[in-house]
């Protein structure tokens, strides 16, 4: 017999929390800033309601970010003009695993889940460890903590391949000085840090930069530098 419960999933906003996805619906996500849990703001099969729901949310939010994703072969994609897969998303839903979780936390533990830039979670624990002098030394060990792939030491991020090194905060020697943090975050998230950025206005246009002149759709720019 069907309970209260169970009627609860025909409401569309607990739907898109914890129904599976299907093969060719269109999700528009928040990418930033980024959750240790995939957002799922709006589902459809639409693809002009998806775009345009996606529009939408980014006028609405001054400090937020939404794009559209399409779920193909359990996969999430970036979408071309015509709204087919055209390129694997950086942004999955990745599933930690809950004893990492629980580690993230406690308040017992040095450990944290980290997001890569590309929302790749990994686990960061502080171990101990006598190097070849005998003197006791720390380090921050990182770990795979997803369900299907858990407590492999890594040192890149297997999802884009980037240094997960942590550098100890309270060595400032490498420190840019000369690093304009708002410039930084005024810029499009997908210049952030770019080198080919320029971001000065003309008139009543910005020019982005030489290579897109009118800046980068997605979330990876093929010409970031």
């Amino acid at each position: 017999m069907d309970t209260e419960q169970d009627f609860l999933f025909f409401n569309p906003r607990i739907a898109t929390k914890y129904n599976p996805f299907y093969e060719g619906e269109y999700l528009v996500i928040q990418s930033y800033p980024r959750e240790h849990k995939l957002i799922v703001e709006h589902r459809s099969f639409d693809y002009k309601n998806a775009k345009s729901h996606c529009e939408l949310e980014n006028l609405a939010h001054d400090y937020t970010s939404f794009s559209l994703r399409i779920f193909h072969n359990n996969k999430l994609w970036n979408v071309d003009y015509e709204g087919k897969p055209q390129s694997l998303s950086k942004q999955q839903d990745w599933r930690i695993a809950q004893e990492y979780l629980e580690a993230h936390y406690s308040t017992h533990t040095d450990a944290e889940i980290i997001l890569c830039q590309c929302s790749y979670p990994y686990f960061s624990s502080l171990t101990t460890h006598i190097s070849n002098s005998g003197e006791s030394m720390t380090s921050w060990q990182s770990l795979t903590c997803l369900v299907r792939d858990l407590g492999r030491d890594i040192q890149t991020c297997p999802n884009c391949n980037a240094s997960l090194v942590r550098a100890d905060e309270s060595e400032d020697d490498n420190f840019d000085f000369d690093f304009d943090f708002d410039d930084q975050v005024s810029r499009p998230i997908v210049c952030i840090g770019c080198a080919n950025y320029h971001g000065v206005e003309y008139g009543d246009n910005v020019l982005v930069c030489g290579i897109h002149p009118n800046g980068w759709d997605s979330e990876n720019c093929p010409d970031y530098a």
